[in-house]
């Protein structure tokens, strides 16, 4: 005959017992061993016969104790007590609403408040308060102040050059440097710009040019700029850097390096590595920003591996280092159609008179001429 489950248990618990005896360091308290049951128990689903016992007891609104003892919630209405603005009596029902001498009063205050606004967003033509609009026709909100976009690309390339160790931590951030703020207002205002320093450019210097040139192609994409207010394509660099060294190329192209978080690409072109390998790496990408040595570029363009036909912003980084390349530099101006914006720095060139008819050619009126003073501003 089969033996029935009670049997089994007993036999299994038996076993359990003996196993327990055999090993004393096994051997549990009486406390555990009865928390022990009481979890095996929860676990079956069985209680005591004292659990079971344990209810709540019955009441008059429930006598057959279906809620437990529970508070019935769901019969109750919630009181919905309407604004002060809505309740009789309030104080400003009291006002007539249809009186013609309050209407006009809160149209006059209304039409006041958005004349304000307006002045502050930099719209309609207000003589007070308003910035005017440039001649590339970008609106006045834009020329207030920068961006907050231009701000991260600053603090991301701040960061990169700490941690290089290229800038020293304790000086002030790319943000207070006021020579930025300069040169992003005249770029704004659609400006050519001659740097009358007579330096080379600094890491703050190009790292303001690369947020603005970012700023510019992010506030494009996002349609905050007219379409037509500048001309650029993804075919073509936004960004068209000329240096006179390679490792010029390679110290601009490192500052430029943090804003691929933001989907800017930097590529430079110099004479460090095979035009092969160049043309192959402008096939894959289109980058962004171009830091290229005048004679490498042009062999490039002659080659067509690269177009630079709606470039935006052409930057020369040292007048006096580039003075041999100029007939260069002046063919790849030609190359360029419509009216790019141009930064030209004088570097160590002492007379501006030696390079004014050339300075001609490339600037176009009116040239803003910035001064660097300290750029650890």
């Amino acid at each position: 005959m089969a033996k029935g489950d009670d049997v089994k248990a007993k036999k299994k618990n038996k076993a359990i017992r003996k196993k327990i005896n055999r090993d004393p360091a096994a051997a549990v308290s009486a406390r555990v061993a009865a928390i022990i049951a009481a979890k095996k128990r929860r676990h079956t689903g069985k209680r005591r016969q004292c659990q079971g016992m344990c209810f709540s007891l019955p009441t008059p609104e429930d006598p057959f104790n279906d809620r437990r003892g529970k508070e019935d919630t769901a019969g109750k209405k919630i009181k919905k007590t309407l604004p002060l603005s809505y309740n009789k009596g309030s104080v400003k029902d009291e006002t007539d609403k249809s009186d013609p001498e309050i209407l006009g009063d809160r149209k006059a205050r209304k039409s006041k408040h958005m004349e304000l606004v307006n002045v502050k967003m930099g719209k309609g033509n207000h003589e007070m308060g308003a910035i005017p609009k440039n001649s590339k026709g970008i609106s006045s909100v834009d020329m207030g102040c920068p961006s907050k976009f231009l701000f991260n690309c600053l603090n991301s390339i701040w960061d990169f050059l700490v941690g290089d160790g290229e800038i020293e931590g304790e000086q002030k951030s790319l943000i207070a440097n006021s020579w930025g703020f300069e040169f992003w207002k005249s770029y704004s205002f659609g400006r050519d710009i001659l740097e009358n320093s007579g330096t080379s450019p600094s890491v703050q210097q190009i790292a303001w040019i690369a947020s603005t040139a970012a700023d510019c192609i992010q506030r494009k994409d996002s349609e905050l700029i007219p379409a037509d207010s500048i001309q650029y394509s993804a075919n073509s660099p936004f960004l068209l850097y000329l240096v006179p060294s390679q490792e010029k190329a390679v110290k601009v192209r490192s500052v430029c390096k943090p804003l691929k978080l933001f989907g800017i690409h930097t590529v430079s072109l110099h004479t460090g590595s095979s035009v092969e390998h160049q043309v192959s790496g402008l096939k894959s990408c289109d980058p962004e920003f171009v830091v290229a040595t005048p004679e490498r570029l042009w062999e490039l363009v002659t080659l067509k591996a690269i177009d630079i036909s709606d470039v935006a912003l052409l930057v020369l980084d040292d007048l006096d280092s580039l003075s041999d390349s100029m007939n260069i530099v002046k063919c790849i101006k030609d190359k360029l159609s419509g009216n790019p914006r141009t930064v030209v720095f004088r570097g160590g060139c002492s007379d501006l008179s030696i390079h004014a008819a050339q300075l001609q050619s490339i600037l176009k009126e009116p040239v803003d001429v910035l001064l660097l003073g300290d750029t650890s501003d």
